[in-house]
């Protein structure tokens, strides 16, 4: 059972609003918190993974789901650290995520937290992708609400998003290239 900590802990999550928009000019009170972004990643990882299997590749689609649920859950302990500063301060993000994920009660989830953050599978790398496309339909969300500061952030996910589908396997990159398509054609007014 959990303990009210480890509840009141996750529930912070509601409250963690995404650093890469406030940033950018987005106000707290408007932008999307962390567990809003796991909850669309949660979805389009699953929706994409739907798809992979439906054009006859071998995915499992609870490990891909179990992966977009958990994906950001150590932030409720780390906050949102944006992009470039986890990409500067390398392991050091990587130890700090791993304790957090075992004091909120997850350390059982450290094995699968890692293969997401290596994208050492197919499931990982579609939880990349839905990750990526996530931020991106949030970014022109923004753009659209008149917030022109996180443009980057839309072109960058949108690039990232493209990048990971090469390293899919064969059969399954043609099929989530093409889902992913119609909802990239969403785009800024």
């Amino acid at each position: 059972m959990a303990s009210k900590d480890e509840l009141d802990r996750l529930l912070a999550l509601y409250n963690i609003p995404r650093a890469g928009w406030l940033i950018r000019g987005v106000p707290a009170a408007f932008a999307e918190d962390v567990a809003s972004h796991s909850y669309l990643v949660a979805v389009l990882a699953l929706r994409i993974a739907r798809e992979a299997r439906g054009c006859g590749g071998n995915v499992d689609e609870g490990k891909a789901l179990t992966m977009a649920l958990i994906h950001d859950l150590p932030e409720a302990l780390t906050g949102d650290i944006p992009r470039p500063v986890k990409e500067r301060l390398g392991d050091v993000v990587g130890r700090l995520e791993e304790e957090a994920l075992g004091k909120l009660g997850f350390a059982h989830f450290k094995d699968l937290y890692a293969e997401v953050e290596s994208a050492a599978s197919v499931e990982a790398l579609l939880v990349k992708i839905a990750d990526d496309l996530a931020t991106y339909l949030r970014a022109v969300y923004y753009l659209n609400s008149g917030f022109e500061g996180v443009r980057d952030i839309a072109e960058n996910t949108r690039s990232n998003v493209m990048s990971l589908i090469p390293r899919l396997p064969g059969g399954l990159r043609e099929c989530v290239q093409r889902y992913v398509s119609t909802l990239l054609e969403y785009k800024a007014r």
